[in-house]
């Protein structure tokens, strides 16, 4: 599977190519703070995702803060009235609702995305 995620110590990014700065540029993601990343090569960009998350840490040591994992926020999904009838229908067909539904759906997906996603060490 293609994707342009990294995980290293539990903090996800997501990179792509930046014309204008000839590189690659990463940005962790699900952080209030911001932390962002280059490099010219994806060896480049990997050691360059593991240094700014371990000065984010050490700064966040530094000032006395936990360093910040938790992902927070409302979700709001805004499905079309087709999907909604589909959703309605196979919630019901395994006898849940519509809510433990796509807590399951979402959950299934999202461990295997997240379990293709490669570690930096």
């Amino acid at each position: 599977m293609l994707t342009n995620i990294l995980n290293y110590k539990g903090y996800y990014a997501e990179f792509g190519y930046d014309d204008s700065a000839d590189a690659f540029h990463g940005r962790v993601i699900g952080l209030n703070d911001v932390i962002d990343f280059y490099g010219r090569t994806i060896d480049e960009l990997k050691a360059e995702l593991r240094t700014s998350v371990d000065e984010y840490i050490d700064w966040c040591r530094e000032e006395g803060e936990e360093p910040e994992k938790a992902w927070s926020g409302k979700m709001t999904l805004r499905p079309s009235d087709e999907q909604r009838r589909r959703y309605f229908v196979a919630a019901a067909a395994q006898k849940k609702s519509v809510s433990a539904w796509m807590l399951d759906v979402l959950d299934r997906e999202s461990v295997a995305v997240i379990g293709a996603v490669p570690r930096v060490d």
